[in-house]
């Protein structure tokens, strides 16, 4: 595992360190989290600007909304039952 040294603002440190805190977790797991959801966020829009390319947003827009129109609800889980599962 490799260690950084990153220059922060001052206000910026001190809210992530309440965030973490208020989340029961250390700034470095806060940090991590971040950083983690950043790249997943840039990689799925370069996998979709991939699988997008040369198409028609509004013919895309318009089937996606069509296939909304399909979607009912179902026997989803309760929430509590969701977080179970996740923490398993």
């Amino acid at each position: 595992m490799g260690a950084i040294s990153v220059r922060l603002p001052d206000d910026l440190k001190d809210k992530a360190m309440q965030l973490a805190k208020k989340k029961n977790i250390s700034f470095n797991s806060l940090v991590n989290h971040w950083l983690q959801a950043a790249v997943q966020q840039e990689e799925t829009l370069e996998w979709m600007m991939r699988r997008l390319s040369g198409k028609n947003p509004e013919l895309v827009i318009a089937k996606f909304e069509r296939f909304l129109e399909k979607t009912q609800s179902g026997n989803e889980p309760p929430l509590d039952e969701i977080q179970q599962a996740m923490e398993a």
